[in-house]
């Protein structure tokens, strides 16, 4: 015991309220400076990117000057501008392409269906190696979003790769005086681009990481001023706990130092602390007496539990020998002791008697009435001749000298092991359920009947029902069918017919009673039992062969 207490101790250091509140801290600080640093480069990359575009709309617009306005006009094949012409231009481009920083500039034309060049800048290294691109080449890697622009005449920006490398580039279409079509266009080369969205990705980072820092700093020494005296007041509980809540005058020392040193919270708690200490004190002289009081009421209640329930049967299979009668019965007292009961018999050896009740109220004084209440039923089962008979004789044994006005309302049968037929009585109880071999759940019809223990001399009335083999009848107490959740709603009938409709149609008596326990435990999930339960399930498989060879005819 006293190593499992260490241990908890020794796991509540390791994850005291320090290191949760650094690791909050550490967790929102990451966050932040990640969320900081993308948003940051978000904006630089954005700023990139529209300072590029902004630089390819004025070299579209500076190329639109350098080509003669009646250039385009004049192309209609690949002789349509002598090589000279050609040359001068695209010695003009690309002195405008290497003085603004671009990698081409350059014009296309559209002829059946294919992307022409027809003017064009050329790199430094391809006028060395004497090979730029000429008038009228096709250029057959031209990407997607050019073609789209000669098809509705818009402007676009894209990013593609080719032959000549990877590009960032813009499409302006233009329309001759002739109302045919041409593109110019102006690239910049990508890796540039990166490396300039690099550079601002390595700024966003450190800005970020910087801020993670001066944060954790900050927040490291706001922790260790809120936590230490917490750790003192801690430290003085745990001791408090190790010499049975006996105050140690340095200890209330130092509690009083805290609360007098500290105006927020921490000293409130600390001057709390002191206060709830010396109530405690009282407390406990005042616990001493009522809990040894209480013990003795507790093992007084624990001995009346016990002498309870060896009053009903508790050992299943009942009858082991027997193969024709399977039962199984549930009884959980909402209290230490309860009043519902179950209890059944064999009057002899085809013919078995059973009962379920509820009586009015709980605890003991429920208790004693059901005590009582089985006495009798058992008494009577035995010699009288009908369950309406058992239950008139009972109710006027009940009714009799009644001076604390209880009921109990009640459900017996006779079932005749040999047929199958059952003869029962009702007492203002709940109608049971049958479930039959085939999985179908039908509920008895109610028979009128008044709760016994109320009035002397009450005539009831007895009906018939018969149990085919494999059939189960179902017999329970209010506190199934009325057990609620925490939003107060009732299980209900439905609910407990829903719930033996699932049982398997090979289910034994335990099976289908616990099934049914079980789904009215997972109803009512955390919320504490509201009255006794009492689950009694008898399933009939048939005569036995050797006993039924011997039946009365008569019978």
């Amino acid at each position: 015991m006293d190593n499992t207490n260490e241990t908890g101790l020794e796991r509540r250091r390791r994850f005291g309220l320090k290191f949760q509140l650094l690791l909050l801290l550490f967790t929102l600080n990451i966050v932040a400076a990640i969320s900081y640093s993308v948003v940051l480069y978000n904006i630089d990359r954005a700023e990139i990117i529209a300072g590029i575009d902004g630089r390819l709309r004025t070299a579209v617009n500076a190329v639109r000057e350098i080509v003669p306005a009646d250039y385009h006009q004049r192309i209609t094949g690949p002789n349509s501008i002598s090589p000279a012409e050609f040359d001068a231009l695209q010695k003009r481009l690309s002195r405008f392409a290497d003085a603004s920083g671009l990698m081409y500039t350059y014009t296309y034309m559209r002829f059946d269906n294919r992307i022409r060049t027809v003017a064009t800048s050329a790199t430094p290294r391809e006028m060395r190696e004497g090979r730029p691109t000429r008038f009228f080449t096709l250029y057959d890697t031209a990407p997607r979003e050019l073609y789209r622009s000669f098809e509705d005449g818009r402007v676009r920006f894209d990013q593609y790769g080719d032959s000549f490398g990877r590009f960032r580039s813009i499409y302006v279409p233009v329309r001759t005086g002739d109302g045919r079509m041409f593109v110019i266009g102006a690239d910049v080369d990508l890796t540039m681009v990166g490396q300039r969205l690099e550079q601002a990705l390595k700024t966003s980072i450190l800005v970020g990481l910087g801020m993670f820092i001066f944060a954790m700093i900050v927040g490291w020494l706001l922790v260790s001023r809120i936590v230490e005296p917490l750790v003192r007041l801690t430290a003085f509980t745990r001791n408090m706990e190790l010499r049975s809540f006996q105050t140690d005058d340095e200890e209330m020392s130092a509690i009083r130092a805290i609360s007098s040193a500290r105006s927020d919270e921490v000293g409130s708690l600390a001057e709390a602390m002191s206060g709830m200490i010396a109530r405690l004190q009282r407390y406990l002289i005042e616990v001493e007496a009522s809990t040894a009081a209480r013990e003795r009421v507790e093992g007084e209640l624990s001995a009346a539990r016990d002498i309870q329930i060896g009053m009903v049967p508790r050992v299943f299979p009942p009858f082991p020998e027997r193969s024709d009668i399977d039962i199984f019965a549930l009884l959980e007292p909402a209290k230490q002791v309860g009043g519902d009961l179950y209890d059944y018999v064999l009057i002899d050896e085809h013919h078995l008697f059973f009962v379920i009740g509820d009586v009015s109220g709980k605890g003991v004084p429920a208790a004693l009435f059901m005590a009582m209440t089985t006495t009798l039923f058992k008494a009577n089962a035995l010699s009288a001749h009908s369950t309406a008979e058992i239950m008139a004789r009972v109710n006027s044994e009940l009714a009799r000298d009644n001076a604390a006005e209880m009921f109990v309302t009640a459900f017996s049968g006779i079932l005749n092991l040999r047929t199958g037929m059952v003869d029962y009585s009702d007492g203002g109880h709940e109608a049971p359920f049958v479930r039959r071999a085939n999985g179908a759940v039908e509920r008895l019809v109610k028979l009128p009947g008044m709760a016994l223990g109320v009035f002397e001399d009450i005539v009831f009335g007895t009906a018939r029902f018969q149990l085919d083999p494999g059939d189960a009848l179902i017999l329970f107490t209010d506190g199934v069918s009325e057990a609620t959740d925490a939003r107060d709603e009732l299980f209900t009938t439905g609910r407990i017919e829903t719930a033996l409709g699932s049982a398997s149609a090979r289910s034994s008596a335990r099976m289908i009673a616990e099934g049914l326990a079980s789904s009215v435990s997972d109803f009512v999930g955390e919320v504490d039992q509201s009255d006794d339960i009492a689950i009694l399930v008898i399933r009939y498989d048939g005569a036995t062969p050797q006993l039924d060879s011997n039946r009365d005819p008569q019978s």
